[in-house]
């Protein structure tokens, strides 16, 4: 990389608020905390309690609804509210669903109890991610946006690379003690927020409770664009959450790798965001969001599709590079574009709606991944082609979305790669 492009990721960095950094740094915990259990719960699903790949999937399509319907209720209420509060209550109260979930496994609780309290963490969990992109919205002006959502990708992305990485560790060794430090580093977290990050006022003030109405959220024929990128968001995500659930039991329980080469494929994915994501950024910058959002979706395709033919670990790394690079080209366009499509007083509401669709897809996908996994379990590749024609179909729809938005709402260079 030469020095030009060096001085203007630097020059990029630096520009932006103060806050985005303390944002994104809290970020770093909360994700570490997130990654170290999750990819690990589904195999202690399966192999400690054992329920088959159907059943785990059902268990998180049940989640859908908990992590989808409190998105647009957080962002409405941080738009009156506070993002502040928000995200450290959401947090904090995190904490105690993780300790919750090692108290249950170090008693041998069962299923029952342990999906209690990973269902009221998944609630709260859903509530941060709404306020936080709004926040970012509140921070940076519109030449910063994608700049300012990369850097909290890149705060968040170091959490994932840290958390399996230890998580992998850990679980060797024991399970409730995994996820006692998880909600320890949820706690400082929350902490962290509440006493390094303060709102910025609102112009509007504060309204009444009585202004929320489920409708507004539902009836979105008033703003179609908004619609169209949630709808198409919905089904890419479908192909995002493979990354969770459905490959790590693919990978130890299919390919036959170790759970820590598998916390080393995740570490892979996290570290690749950490130092590619803004060069990543700098070399589509002249192609436009939704241009971004078509290339992203079809190097998933491809990405996906390669997992079924992967003989060993050594393949499943050439497999998670390319997966990550396609995160890395879609992720901050999609939350860019909402925030070109939003008016400045409803940043929270607009975060909120797109974040239900979002996280409907990531709810979905693992149900969608263990039911492929049971159906194909002697055929992974034609699992695998599956997600990958859900991924092309996106890329599809978001070439031709394109054509709907003007420049201005669809050029990433005005929404701030430069």
């Amino acid at each position: 990389m030469g020095r030009p492009v060096i001085q203007n990721l630097a020059g990029r960095f630096g520009a932006l608020d103060k806050r985005v950094y303390i944002l994104s740094l809290g970020w770093v915990v909360s994700s570490a905390g997130f990654a170290m259990v999750i990819p690990f719960l589904s195999i202690y699903f399966h192999e400690q309690l054992g329920l088959s790949m159907s059943a785990i999937g059902l268990f998180f399509g049940f989640t859908t609804v908990l992590r989808a319907l409190p998105q647009p209720v957080s962002g409405w209420l941080s738009d009156r509210i506070g993002r502040v509060p928000i995200m450290g209550w959401s947090q904090i109260l995190r904490s105690l669903t993780f300790a919750g979930v090692g108290y249950a496994i170090m008693t041998g609780s069962g299923f029952l109890v342990i999906a209690a309290f990973v269902s009221f963490n998944y609630i709260f969990g859903a509530v941060l991610n709404p306020a936080a992109n709004a926040m970012v919205a509140d921070l940076v002006a519109k030449e910063q946006r994608v700049s300012a959502y990369a850097m909290l990708r890149i705060g968040g992305n170091l959490g994932w690379a840290l958390g399996p990485a230890l998580g992998g560790f850990v679980s060797d060794k024991s399970y409730s003690a995994l996820f006692y430090l998880a909600g320890f580093l949820m706690l400082i977290s929350g902490v962290y927020f509440f006493y390094a990050l303060k709102d910025v006022p609102r112009k509007n003030g504060q309204r009444g409770l009585a202004d929320f109405k489920w409708g507004d959220i539902l009836n979105l024929r008033q703003d179609p664009r908004l619609l169209r990128h949630c709808l198409i968001s919905f089904a890419l995500f479908l192909v995002v959450a493979q990354l969770i659930a459905a490959l790590s039991v693919y990978c130890v329980e299919t390919v036959g790798i170790s759970r820590a080469q598998l916390g080393t494929l995740y570490a892979i994915n996290g570290f690749m965001v950490v130092f590619l994501q803004f060069p990543v950024s700098s070399f589509f910058k002249r192609i436009t969001l939704t241009g971004q959002l078509t290339v992203g979706a079809m190097i998933y395709a491809v990405g996906y599709f390669l997992v079924g033919l992967a003989p060993g670990f050594g393949f499943l790394i050439l497999c998670i590079v390319i997966i990550t690079i396609a995160e890395m080209i879609v992720s901050p366009p999609a939350i860019a574009l909402v925030a070109n499509l939003s008016p400045p007083e409803a940043y929270g509401r607009y975060m909120g709606i797109f974040g239900f669709f979002h996280m409907s897809g990531w709810s979905l996908g693992p149900t969608l991944g263990g039911f492929l996994l049971d159906i194909f379990a002697t055929k992974p590749v034609l699992m695998w082609a599956s997600i990958s024609v859900l991924a092309v179909g996106a890329s599809i729809l978001y070439h031709n979305f394109g054509r709907m938005l003007t420049p201005a709402q669809n050029s990433a260079l005005r929404a701030g790669v430069e």
